[in-house]
């Protein structure tokens, strides 16, 4: 199952040795894994007896601080209780196992709730505590955050009842490699990889890449996509010809099941709150092609001589020309008009 988001945040948290440890997401902010726990419907069918009619959303509590506008509060989120009553795979989880293993520690040890299909926000860590509400969370996370707004509605006038709530999470691919601005030297083909995922119990159909800033699009051959699973991402890979050299855009799309898919500009879907902005994910690169015959020159002049192409900014230590190949260049194509 699949849970997180694909925005860029740094934290530092701490390791299961208690030993701190920074960590820098950014496309990275999302993951799959096998979670094993009780369906929250059966333990408040056969524990709790059930819910009173009035119940509309079952709101969870973490044993975590949060804190907001100077406020302190315990996490907590909540979900439709329409959500908790699926069957079919679209399950409400108290997990207490990951891959196998017992939740380690940051992943919410002892208990924690997983969303399939939601955003992973709404799959409280360290959960101690359960209500069923007639209403949604009054908490902060809930009422005030992973708001989704218009793109006219911005610090100037925004309130939080303008936003809709983000419940499940939208189709999302990205490009984890290369990595943006990264110079690559290749002989004319580079190999790009990535994830692509869809959340509602949709499942990702097929990943595209465009190498022209979203002109042109490549499908990604099935058999270089992982497998299917429900709520789970698919890793893809590439190898896309690429002729042109200096800085280019790539940029990847996925459809899902129901044909849903990015769109190609972030200012089609721009969200002042920033949660779940989704976009076609975009890299640019400095394309080096060394099946060019005079690229595949000056990096023989750079290997002769010890030295790296990069930083791609920094200037040649030798000459790029010499006087007579100048002078003949010159001659046949002169800078200046005839009188």
């Amino acid at each position: 199952m699949h849970h997180g988001v694909s925005r860029f945040y740094a934290s530092t948290v701490w390791s299961e040795e208690s030993d701190r440890y920074h960590i820098t997401t950014g496309e990275g902010a999302i993951g799959t894994a096998v979670y094993k726990g009780v369906p929250l419907k059966k333990v408040l069918k056969v524990a709790c007896g059930g819910v009173l009619p009035e119940c509309g959303h079952l709101e969870f509590i973490g044993a975590d601080t949060y804190f907001k506008k100077l406020n302190v509060f315990n996490y907590a989120v909540s979900v439709p209780y329409r959500k908790v009553r699926q069957h079919g795979g679209e399950e409400v989880l108290l997990a207490y196992e990951m891959n196998g293993k017992p939740l380690p520690k940051m992943h919410g040890y002892p208990l924690r709730m997983v969303v399939t299909g939601y955003i992973g926000a709404r799959s409280c860590k360290w959960v101690y505590r359960i209500n069923a509400l007639s209403e949604p969370s009054m908490g902060p996370v809930q009422r005030q955050e992973y708001l989704y707004f218009t793109s006219q509605v911005g610090k100037q006038n925004a309130k939080y009842s303008n936003g809709f709530s983000i419940q499940q999470m939208p189709v999302s691919s990205a490009i984890l490699s290369p990595e943006d601005k990264q110079v690559i030297v290749h002989s004319g083909t580079i190999t790009l990889k990535g994830w692509a995922y869809s959340g509602g119990g949709n499942w990702v159909e097929r990943v595209e890449i465009s190498p022209d800033g979203g002109h042109v699009w490549y499908a990604v051959d099935p058999d270089n996509l992982t497998e299917k699973h429900y709520h789970a991402w698919r890793l893809w890979s590439i190898d896309l010809p690429v002729d042109a050299e200096g800085w280019l855009e790539f940029c990847v799309r996925c459809w899902d099941s129901s044909n849903n898919t990015e769109p190609t500009f972030v200012r089609s879907a721009w969200n002042w709150d920033l949660h779940v902005t989704s976009s076609c994910h975009r890299i640019k690169i400095y394309s080096v092609n060394k099946s060019r015959p005079e690229t595949a020159k000056r990096l023989a002049q750079f290997e002769e001589r010890g030295l790296d192409i990069q930083p791609i900014t920094l200037p040649c230590e030798f000459t790029l020309e010499p006087v007579d190949e100048y002078l003949a260049a010159y001659r046949k194509r002169p800078r200046e008009p005839k009188n």
